[in-house]
């Protein structure tokens, strides 16, 4: 496999979210799968997985156990969230109809050379600023639909 994948919050979240084995299930084999595509986060992705892993899941993990997992994360590629990409973000969030916390993963993607993103916040088989939206869990037989107002 290809290609470059940005990863965002809601789907690393799930590599420790017990209550919903489905998608813990394909979380895991995206990240573990030792062929497949080069994994990209962003400083803000790896804030949002430590904020919801210790507080927002129904069984938070320990502030060990959360800080050994994003240690392990920040070891993958990590854009950094620079004020050009905020502005970036502000940009697409209103051209493409996005809260600025998606459209602010879309661009890191974009930045981090990547083709594909994996979330849970967007519809999958979008296409938001060249970058092909995909839910990990998502039927494969899901056809691929462009988002209006994308280049």
């Amino acid at each position: 496999m290809a290609g470059r994948t940005f990863v965002d919050a809601s789907v690393l979240v799930r590599l420790f979210d017990d209550d919903e084995p489905v998608r813990q299930a394909a979380a895991r084999a995206l990240v573990g799968h030792v062929d497949g595509p080069a994994l990209v986060v962003s400083g803000p992705v790896l804030a949002e997985f430590a904020e919801a892993v210790t507080g927002r899941m129904a069984r938070p993990l320990s502030a060990v156990v959360a800080r050994r997992a994003l240690a392990e994360l920040a070891e993958l590629t990590v854009v950094p969230a620079e004020a050009s990409l905020v502005l970036a973000a502000a940009d697409t969030a209103d051209e493409a109809g996005l809260a600025l916390r998606d459209a602010l993963a879309v661009e890191a993607a974009v930045v981090g050379g990547c083709d594909r993103m994996a979330t849970e916040a967007l519809a999958h088989g979008t296409v938001v600023r060249g970058i092909r939206i995909e839910d990990p869990a998502a039927e494969p037989a899901e056809e691929p639909a462009d988002e209006e107002g994308s280049p």
